[in-house]
């Protein structure tokens, strides 16, 4: 929260892979919030759900440029905004990164369609400092370029040597040699992260695939919506450390996209009554996340609450030794709070 703004501007304009993770378009809403409202949670979780609202919104401006009719886009909006696959990335703080990287990813396609390509590739580099699931952008412009545009792919090379750059600064500078962090290219790692990802989709293991055969539909914007899902979940597929729910929310949107482009080939009754369907099922889901979340949460509170207290008593202690945590606190989780409790920086525990 004590970082200058130019170490913001510096981190953003810099096209070097940054081996801290420091993320500038998702950081400065840490230290503007920091600054504005410090530990007090609810006020930050406005600005998570006006960025899901406004992801909704571009998804759904995106689809009527892609020529899908207003109810259908409602309808693939609806299970977008509606969903319990990826809630965790709408009222998590620490999950901005990915709500961010989402908004600009979709507004560069979105620019993409009207031809704005300056534009675009500006919004393609916000994606991509919000988070690094940005650099398979390109690829998505790719198929559309080849689907809904002229095949003049040569106005891609931009986006395509960024990608590639820091793709592979990424690949060769990253520090994470043998941590969760690390990217894993092996058949185990898929054994892990397809089953954990297409369950997402209805809460139901492998649901996730059964988008894949909308594929043999002879519709450009079902491969198109298919095509961006599975290149946003490329990378997520060799990280098996790091399953967490909120990373679905861009795949998600894309496969929206692919619904929705479905549902535009059938009556609208059949749109309905999937909703109908849906939906109670996507509340159980929702309340039964409710309960586990609200568990760990009460847990967490309550470390944090003595961790607080005690250092109140005993503020010259600096270096802070624990056996094990709460179940849903990782090491630098710990440490973070630590330093929280003593209003400081670069303390250990």
């Amino acid at each position: 929260m004590t970082l200058p703004f130019a170490d913001y501007a510096k981190a953003f304009i810099k096209p070097t892979f940054d081996p801290f993770n420091f993320r500038p378009v998702g950081h400065i809403y840490f230290t503007l919030m920091g600054r504005a409202f410090g530990l007090d949670f609810p006020p930050y979780i406005t600005p998570l759900v006006t960025l899901h609202l406004l992801n909704s919104l571009l998804l759904y401006l995106l689809l009527r440029r892609l020529a899908i009719d207003q109810w259908r886009a409602l309808a693939g909006v609806a299970f977008f905004t509606l969903s319990a696959t990826a809630l965790d990335a709408y009222w998590k703080p620490m999950y901005v990164f990915d709500l961010t990287c989402a908004t600009f990813c979709l507004a560069s396609m979105l620019l993409y369609a009207h031809r704005r390509w300056i534009l675009s590739f500006i919004a393609f580099w916000c994606a991509y400092k919000a988070k690094e699931l940005a650099v398979m952008l390109p690829a998505v412009l790719v198929a559309y370029e080849y689907w809904f545009g002229e095949r003049r792919f040569a106005r891609l090379i931009p986006f395509l040597a960024v990608s590639l750059s820091f793709g592979l600064q990424g690949i060769f500078l990253n520090p994470n040699k043998d941590n969760e962090y690390t990217f894993r290219f092996t058949f185990a790692a898929l054994g892990k992260t397809i089953p954990f990802y297409a369950k997402r989709f209805l809460f139901i293991p492998f649901s996730g695939l059964a988008l894949l055969p909308l594929a043999l539909i002879r519709d450009r914007r079902i491969r198109f919506g298919l095509t961006a899902t599975v290149c946003f979940l490329f990378t997520l597929l060799f990280l098996p450390g790091r399953l967490f729910e909120a990373y679905a929310y861009l795949p998600l949107a894309c496969a929206a996209i692919a619904m929705a482009a479905t549902a535009s080939r059938v009556k609208p009754v059949w749109c309905g009554a999937f909703l109908v369907i849906w939906m109670p099922w996507n509340v159980r889901h929702l309340l039964h996340e409710q309960k586990l979340q609200l568990a760990l949460d009460d847990e967490n509170y309550a470390f944090f609450d003595q961790l607080e207290s005690w250092v109140k008593k005993n503020p010259e202690v600096r270096t802070f030794i624990y056996r094990t945590g709460p179940r849903g606190y990782h090491d630098w989780g710990i440490n973070a709070a630590w330093n929280l409790a003593h209003h400081s920086q670069g303390l250990r525990a």
